[in-house]
């Protein structure tokens, strides 16, 4: 089945967040793409309408992600419907409990686009997922080339100075790989490529979109609803150190900066990186161990069938 044949639900709170990766999907060719703000809305849709996967943010007001997902598995129509879900981050208990509802495939945030297909193709062709899919069969998604995961972290550093560029991005590149761009424009497009960076130091007073408008737009798409960011600015006043850190940014550091503790608080946040990565780590494996765990209960049923019992 191609992909314009195939019937996304994607279920996520924020509206903005929503229409962006939905967007994001039509444009790799995904024919049609159901929105739902909330589980409860998601699941009338999935008794309505064929779909062959269900993506799905897991907090969400009323039925969150975990929710929807147990209402699913009760239901015999949708029982074995596949399902992603999209998380900040689960707790051990939570990923385990997903795991034993049938879930396909955690996202960790922040993702990118490729990295959904990749995995939304795996979730597809698995033997399970076809059976109940209409028609049977998994969409015919064409294959993506591997990204490979950088082996070392990455800096975005936004300025519209390029000597306060150079000097920041000097006190990383030893230990970080270092992108810089000198506009809000060419930050967003870095940001929401196949490639993100793990942490922004953001400057705010540029030409054109300034920083607190960059932030805004960031935390409005998938790929870096979670991003740590760090002002650096010329801003000190109380107003605008509000606006920054009201606009989900971990930091407000001002000029000029004090280089050692600027990167004392970047090597922190980078624990915090390291954290959310571990955490998809940490779901891949569980969820492998299930499968696992499955497939030898499965060969031990039928050596003991050949055996006659």
């Amino acid at each position: 089945m191609h992909p314009s044949k195939t019937t996304v639900l994607l279920a996520e709170g924020a509206s903005a967040m929503r229409q962006a990766l939905a967007s994001q999907l039509q444009s790799f060719g995904f024919g049609q793409v159901l929105q739902a703000r909330d589980g409860t809305r998601a699941l009338q849709l999935l008794r309505a309408e064929p779909v062959h996967v269900v993506i799905c943010d897991m907090d969400m007001q009323g039925m969150d992600g975990l929710a929807l997902l147990e209402a699913m598995r009760t239901d015999p129509k949708l029982a074995g419907l596949p399902f992603m879900l999209m998380s900040g981050g689960l707790d051990r208990d939570s990923a385990a409990r997903a795991i034993r509802l049938g879930i396909g495939d955690l996202l960790v945030k922040p993702f990118t686009v490729r990295r959904l297909i990749e995995r939304m193709q795996r979730v597809l062709q698995r033997p399970s997922s076809a059976a109940a899919l209409p028609g049977g069969a998994p969409p015919d998604l064409p294959p993506l080339e591997p990204v490979p995961e950088p082996e070392r972290a990455t800096i975005l550093v936004v300025d519209d100075t390029p000597e306060n560029l150079q000097l920041l991005a000097g006190l990383f590149r030893d230990r970080f790989k270092v992108k810089i761009a000198h506009n809000g424009e060419k930050a967003l497009a870095i940001c929401q490529s196949d490639a993100p960076p793990d942490l922004i130091l953001l400057d705010v007073m540029m030409p054109g979109m300034d920083g607190f408008e960059v932030a805004r737009r960031l935390r409005e798409h998938h790929a870096s609803e979670c991003t740590p960011i760090i002002f650096v600015t010329a801003m000190t006043d109380d107003a605008s150190r509000h606006q920054g850190l009201s606009l989900g940014a971990i930091d407000y550091v001002f000029k000029p900066i004090d280089p050692e503790l600027l990167q004392l608080r970047v090597s922190n946040l980078m624990v915090y990186v390291e954290h959310r990565k571990q955490l998809q780590r940490d779901f891949d494996q569980l969820q492998e161990n299930s499968r696992l765990q499955a497939e030898v209960e499965r060969l031990q049923v039928e050596v003991k069938t050949l055996r006659g019992g």
